[in-house]
């Protein structure tokens, strides 16, 4: 079967929407640092869309090490297909993608398009543990990928060293007119990025730290679209709606939101025009999002699979453990955000409930599980800190905490892999305490760089282990009496 190329795409159905401008003639202007499916089936579609209003912003992705997107799409001159999964279901064609670089072997070709005039947006979507950021959301110099870059400044490893040795090139061909955009799940996100950054250049020159202070913008933004990692459930039903083959298409639901603080130091695409949301307060979203959303997502992860349920539309379509989500957000997450006029977080919170009742979406609480030492922190803990501050209930907060410390145990029970950058320690501390779980939830407790102060803090430790207690009495074939006692 042919594959999805420029060539066929005139071949393709009418039903499948295509690129509304000249994939030949239109040209670059965005760099994007992580192009996952998440960029492919979000950022990457905005601008897609936007190019039909004119401008020269198609985008040159850079994968910091997997090649397997490059080695699938280079044959398909980087166009791909979104499967738009909902009760009107759509295929789009995807041309915002011009190159797909590798950092490896592609290093040259990358600090090019980096560093030239054409290049105004720079966008990452690296997850949390690709800032390198400490506990306390800085830098973190200690970082093995931070100490290699700050010793061999031209060969980085990171995307914040990768950055800087662009922005030290764009500095002395005075090219200034850049935005760097994170769009990441990440608080304060394009705050931190832009602090890592300049922390970074100070290190190795104040001058450039200046200049970066001076020149470049790093706008708040916040993301929403679940997006189901791609099966071959998912290629072959692509295939046969195309009539070609696509190597990696991806899927997503029709609910997408970009929101972006209006701070920028140079042009950028008509994005407005598609549908994204520029304001000056980026953090009413941005929290309401990682709270009720991100928040919800990993407890229904964890807890759901302590359930033996796969899937997010399993989960929540378990009575109890839907009850239980309910309780959470009215009780203990919702009274943490004060949106004022800009958004009705309790309207918010429903239509995210009913996100998740989407039968045509199987996202996979094993993905929603990975990397819980870095998500945990931004999705429930800083909840939990304003409970605290607030004298507030922890109870319902502290089932997801407890959930992903008996996640943890099972997984080095059973020798199932943990995806975590934390993975090692955390499952050593499970095989040294495998035969009593209140200890191993204590050493976990002890680990300063997920707690922090709240390693110290009696109320939620006590809360934590109560929550433990009940959860070990979880029987998958009858969860409803477990869930209703959280």
């Amino acid at each position: 079967m042919a594959r999805l190329n420029v060539q066929t795409l005139a071949q393709l159905p009418d039903s499948v929407k295509k690129p509304a401008y000249d994939l030949k003639t239109t040209g670059c202007g965005i760099v994007h640092i992580g192009p996952g499916a998440f960029h492919r089936a979000h950022q990457a579609v905005y601008t897609d869309l936007a190019m039909a209003h004119g401008g020269d912003w198609r985008i040159q992705a850079v994968s910091m090490r997997s090649r397997d997107l490059q080695e699938k799409l280079t044959e398909q001159d980087n166009l791909y297909a979104l499967a738009v999964l909902d009760h009107q279901p759509y295929t789009q064609i995807v041309g915002a993608l011009k190159n797909v670089f590798v950092l490896a072997t592609d290093r040259a070709a990358i600090m090019e398009a980096l560093g030239i005039a054409n290049t105004h947006i720079i966008t990452l979507t690296i997850t949390e543990k690709g800032y390198c950021l400490n506990n306390q959301g800085e830098l973190d110099t200690s970082h093995p990928d931070i100490r290699h870059d700050l010793e061999f400044v031209q060969e980085p490893v990171s995307a914040i060293g990768l950055l800087v040795a662009a922005l030290s090139q764009r500095k002395k061909e005075a090219h200034c007119k850049l935005t760097i955009i994170s769009c990441d799940n990440l608080s304060d996100n394009g705050t931190k990025l832009g602090a890592a950054v300049k922390a970074f250049a100070s290190l190795l020159d104040a001058n450039l730290a200046d200049w970066i202070e001076q020149n470049i913008c790093f706008p708040n933004t916040m993301v929403d679209s679940i997006t189901p990692a791609t099966d071959s459930e998912l290629i072959e039903r692509t295939e046969a709606e195309l009539g070609v083959h696509d190597a990696w298409p991806i899927q997503r639901e029709a609910f997408s939101q970009w929101v972006i603080e209006d701070k920028f130091s140079g042009p950028r695409p008509a994005w407005e025009k598609v549908g994204v949301t520029f304001t000056d307060d980026v953090h009413v979203f941005e929290k309401a999002k990682l709270r009720i959303l991100n928040g919800t997502h990993s407890t229904l992860a964890y807890i759901g699979s302590l359930c033996g349920l796969d899937t997010v539309y399993a989960a929540i379509n378990e009575p109890a453990l839907e009850q239980f989500i309910r309780r959470l957000l009215t009780k203990e997450i919702l009274p943490t955000i004060d949106a004022g006029d800009k958004l009705d977080v309790s309207a918010y919170a429903d239509e995210i409930i009913q996100r998740y009742h989407n039968p045509h979406i199987r996202h996979m609480l094993a993905q929603i599980a990975w990397d819980g030492s870095q998500k945990l922190p931004f999705r429930i803990l800083n909840t939990i800190r304003d409970r605290l501050t607030a004298k507030g209930a922890i109870l319902h907060l502290c089932a997801p905490v407890a959930a992903w410390i008996l996640f943890i145990a099972q997984r080095q029970q059973s020798g199932e892999k943990l995806t975590d950058p934390n993975a090692e320690k955390l499952l050593a501390l499970a095989a040294e305490h495998q035969h009593n779980v209140t200890d191993f939830a204590d050493a976990i407790l002890n680990l300063q760089e997920v707690f922090a102060e709240l390693s110290d803090n009696r109320q939620f430790r006590d809360t934590v282990h109560a929550q433990l207690a009940t959860l070990k009495k979880l029987d998958k074939s009858n969860p409803a009496d477990c869930l209703g006692a959280l």
